[in-house]
């Protein structure tokens, strides 16, 4: 009978075991790994670092369905762009802090993220990914909490569904391919830029003081530069990218990246 009584007992602890309460939300100070059910406990950091974002098109503030000329004297108008940014970490007299959700998608049409917190320091550098961390790259979207700029439930984010990884860089639009450079602006033009070879690492050197309840970091995108070296023609290979299968189109668009991202004055 005793013996009946023990296994009982052990199938009530697993049967228990199995339906832990707790904070099931990895981004929470009391994350539990071994909790199945949310029970409203979760505490978070306070949310108090912001990145402002200005979208430019050379000197013109960012605007879609706009005539704009590139370098290659090209007359073109974008009808999407989007970056990812990822690895955000911040250097100060108490060293380097990574944020703890270090992703951000990039969109001409908003200005303001917030990413998350940044303890009390003195910072003198920042710096980030421009694209997605190797680690996250290769990672299932759906594993990604909603929040999450990575997360299948973002309707904006970017991932190739034949491909393992996410598109760091969107440009489209529309660009006039004339040989004189003097007709309509309708011929399509896409880059689409992703794996791990084309993430580019950024650091900015800028006094941050996070003393405060509200800390601002802000820096400038011109997209327009991105293009920077094209000469879109008749010809679909010189203005159509999917990465893999037109290499040096990507690389070419990747190589402006650092004149196109600055520290905002």
């Amino acid at each position: 009978m005793m013996k009946y009584l023990s296994l009982i007992l052990l199938g009530l602890i697993g049967f228990t075991s199995c339906n832990k309460d707790g904070c099931i939300d990895p981004t929470a100070l009391n994350y539990d790994p071994n909790a199945e059910n949310d029970d409203g406990t979760c505490v978070y950091l306070a949310e108090n670092l912001n990145l402002s974002v200005y979208s430019k098109l050379g000197q013109a503030d960012f605007a879609y369905n706009t005539d704009v000329v590139t370098d290659g004297g090209r007359t073109i108008k974008f009808t999407r762009a989007q970056m990812y940014m990822s690895g955000f970490t911040f250097n100060g007299t108490g060293g380097g802090y990574q944020l703890l959700n270090p992703h951000a998608l990039i969109k001409p049409e908003v200005m303001e993220y917030n990413l998350g917190y940044l303890p009390q320091d003195m910072y003198t550098s920042f710096s980030f990914t421009a694209g997605v961390d190797s680690a996250s790259n290769h990672m299932d979207p759906a594993t990604f909490s909603a929040a999450s700029a990575l997360s299948s439930n973002n309707p904006d984010h970017m991932h190739w569904g034949w491909d393992p990884g996410y598109i760091f860089y969107v440009l489209e639009g529309l660009v006039d391919t004339s040989a004189a450079m003097n007709g309509l602006v309708d011929a399509p033009f896409i880059f689409h830029v992703g794996t791990d070879i084309h993430k580019v690492d950024l650091a900015f050197v800028s006094q941050i003081d996070a003393s405060s309840d509200s800390v601002n970091v802000s820096i400038n995108i011109d997209w327009l530069k991105l293009l920077d070296g094209t000469d879109m023609t008749a010809e679909v290979d010189s203005r159509s990218t999917h990465t893999m299968n037109n290499p040096p189109l990507a690389t070419l668009m990747v190589a402006n990246l650092d004149e196109a991202i600055s520290l905002h004055q």
